[in-house]
């Protein structure tokens, strides 16, 4: 049973089927989005609850966020495995063009790692 108050607390992600298979099946760790109102560092820190949402009605998994980083994707990929964020990506240059793409090419990126909660 979830605790009400950190679920009132936690921060939602929604998920791709896919994106959120990845998480569960093949290793992804850290999270992308553009950096905005809702995702920045007010909203995501280390220690915050975050439920990945497998497309809003077909399961979550609760997370705990171990560290963020915020601002170029690519100066990021330079120090962490591209696998990590995008496992079915086949190269660096692969993952930063699939984000750019997904997220509009935002100035710039909130990048979280998140580890599954213990039951």
């Amino acid at each position: 049973m979830v605790n009400k108050s950190n679920s009132l607390d936690r921060l939602f992600v929604n998920l791709t089927s896919t994106c959120f298979d990845d998480f569960m099946e093949r290793g992804k760790r850290y999270e992308v989005r553009a950096y905005n109102s809702r995702f920045n560092e007010k909203t995501v820190y280390a220690g915050r609850q975050v439920e990945l949402r497998k497309a809003y009605s077909r399961g979550s998994a609760w997370t705990t966020i171990v560290s963020v980083f915020i601002g170029d994707i690519q100066e990021f990929l330079n120090r962490v495995d591209y696998r990590k964020i995008e496992p079915r990506a086949k190269s660096r240059e692969e993952a930063v063009a699939e984000n750019a793409r997904l997220l509009g090419n935002p100035a710039r990126y909130i990048i979280f790692e998140v580890e599954l909660n213990r039951r």
